[in-house]
């Protein structure tokens, strides 16, 4: 069965397409004799070893080999009934009328009312993404959708703080502002957490443009794979190392005890912007949560149809993986010992692949005159390994585009050793330029995009008064909240307005504007990316 996306009576959906048993029972038999070729393969490489090219080639395989072993193992997690209070949080950033999908979207799934919570936070774009959250707001019964502004940029991960923290949910499910939740998603997805040792998970994303070009084909194929084996692998021993922003769920006990250093996280002494889905996935497998995935829950989102803006996406998240995955290699030993084993595999092999690449292709071939067939061989079983995978499962015509977008990706590998050179540049690449934002004394500005907004004083609540440094936060008689306007300065004060009392930005004169909550009576609550020291 495959999952399209569909709306029905006003409803995104999965809409199941049978396959062909004849055609689903070939594809596996096809796919049991390409793992077979593997693992031939592999034994007559073990026979002799006599090089770094043959070991590497031997444990790569062995690392493919056992991911389809363990996906295999994979059962999808039962539905408990399980029906906990959830608060939907939805990042945007310049997404305009996209954001407006989103929310329709998330108003949409199967959920008891009284116990979804929807907040939607602007990290200070710059174009009219607030007035399409409003206005789609507006749409909804009052307080069913809450609009936050920070008022300024100042990166994705103090919009997802900013979200956490206005809410009390037991259950906080990220949802990226070009991506939609199916009816039933997330409902399926809490599912995961009727295992008490569950902190983290996340459902299955298809491309929802996926048949916009031949870039997008290659993504669908890629996500399909990461998706339905490794991600099924890792969830086997309850070690998904990446829970994706665009449709994941966390167990608020969980993310409280590390928000404030994952929000605030620093490496090799400059501020953490990106990778923060895989720094949260990380922090919370560090405390020794159990991280899972449920291959029913359904999402789709938008991937580049452009090269030069998707070379920057995979340049940002390779920075992010030459963070994260050494350090989750450091302690995975500890907490998911099952899970040790490939983990290393995978970061020792995947910091090796630009190396082992160039050797084949460029190095050997040149210095010995013998192309380099077995190692092109191997690729290839392996490839056709994940095709036929995608094949057995889905009928979307899309199965030889998982074979090419391999290569694809094998081919793009290099691309690590210029993440490794540019690892420090903080810049989200496929937005504007950084610029100032909020941060502690002495930082950078961690800013994943541009400037944010700024307003006339006309934008500042009528007595406004400064008060000391100090954490940000409601007051103790609840009836204000202290916003840091300068880095270590001081903080202002500002209390609760009316309901739709206007838009929050930065007044000329220091000053900030709280937002009200859209559709309801209680204020919002914006949140700096750092704390007032």
């Amino acid at each position: 069965m495959t999952d399209q996306p569909a709306v029905i009576n006003g409803r995104l959906v999965a809409v199941n397409e049978q396959l062909d048993p004849v055609v689903r029972f070939l594809a596996l038999l096809l796919l049991i004799g390409i793992l077979g070729l593997i693992g031939w393969h592999i034994a007559i490489k073990a026979g002799s070893l006599s090089g770094i090219g043959v070991l590497y080639t031997v444990v790569v395989s062995g690392y493919v080999l056992s991911r389809f072993g363990l996906a295999a193992l994979y059962r999808r997690p039962r539905d408990a009934g399980l029906e906990p209070p959830v608060a939907i949080i939805v990042p945007a950033y310049n997404e305009g009328e996209a954001v407006t999908r989103t929310i329709d979207a998330c108003m949409g799934v199967d959920y008891p009312r009284d116990k979804l919570e929807i907040v939607v936070v602007n990290d200070g774009s710059s174009d009219d993404t607030w007035q399409h959250m409003v206005d789609a707001a507006a749409r909804y019964p009052p307080g069913a959708v809450r609009c936050l502004d920070l008022g300024s940029n100042q990166g994705k991960r103090a919009a997802m703080a900013a979200g956490v923290r206005a809410t009390t949910a037991e259950i906080m499910v990220f949802i990226d502002s070009d991506s939609l939740p199916a009816h039933d998603g997330v409902r399926k997805l809490v599912q995961i957490f009727a295992n008490p040792k569950v902190g983290a998970g996340s459902g299955i994303t298809y491309v929802r443009n996926a048949y916009a070009n031949g870039l997008t084909r290659i993504q669908q194929g890629r996500y399909y794979v990461s998706f339905q084996l490794l991600k099924t692998a890792e969830s086997v021993v309850g070690a998904v190392s990446c829970n994706p922003g665009c449709f994941s769920a966390y167990r608020r006990s969980a993310v409280l005890p590390v928000l404030d250093n994952w929000e605030h996280q620093r490496w090799l002494g400059m501020n953490c912007t990106f990778g923060d889905d895989r720094s949260l996935t990380n922090m919370i497998l560090r405390k020794g949560w159990v991280s899972t995935y449920h291959n029913g829950a359904a999402a789709w989102t938008e991937v580049p149809e452009h090269y030069m803006k998707f070379f920057r996406q995979q340049l940002r998240w390779k920075k992010s993986w030459l963070r994260e995955g050494p350090i989750l290699m450091l302690h995975i030993w500890r907490t998911r010992p099952l899970a040790f084993p490939s983990v290393c595999i995978q970061t020792l092999a995947g910091l090796l692949s630009p190396i082992v690449l160039l050797y084949n292709l460029v190095w050997h071939t040149t210095m010995t005159g013998i192309p380099p067939t077995l190692y092109v061989i191997a690729l290839y079983l392996i490839t056709c390994a994940y095709g036929l995978l995608y094949r057995s499962q889905r009928n979307d015509g899309l199965w030889k585009w998982a074979i090419f977008g391999a290569f694809f990706y094998i081919a793009l590998s290099p691309q690590l050793l210029w993440a490794a050179v540019r690892v420090r540049d903080g810049s989200w690449g496929t937005r504007g330029s950084s610029s100032a934002a909020l941060s502690a004394p002495g930082d950078a500005a961690g800013s994943a995009s541009g400037d944010g907004d700024t307003a006339d004083a006309s934008g500042s609540p009528t007595g406004a008064a400064k008060v000391s440094k100090g954490d940000n936060g409601w007051s103790t008689d609840g009836s204000s909240f202290a916003v840091p306007f300068t880095a270590g300065g001081d903080v202002v004060s500002a209390p609760p307005p009316v309901a739709r009392a206007g838009f929050s930005r930065w007044a000329t004169d220091g000053s900030y504007a709280v937002p009200p909550a859209v559709g309801g009576d209680a204020p919002t609550v914006p949140m700096a990316a750092v704390r007032a020291e």
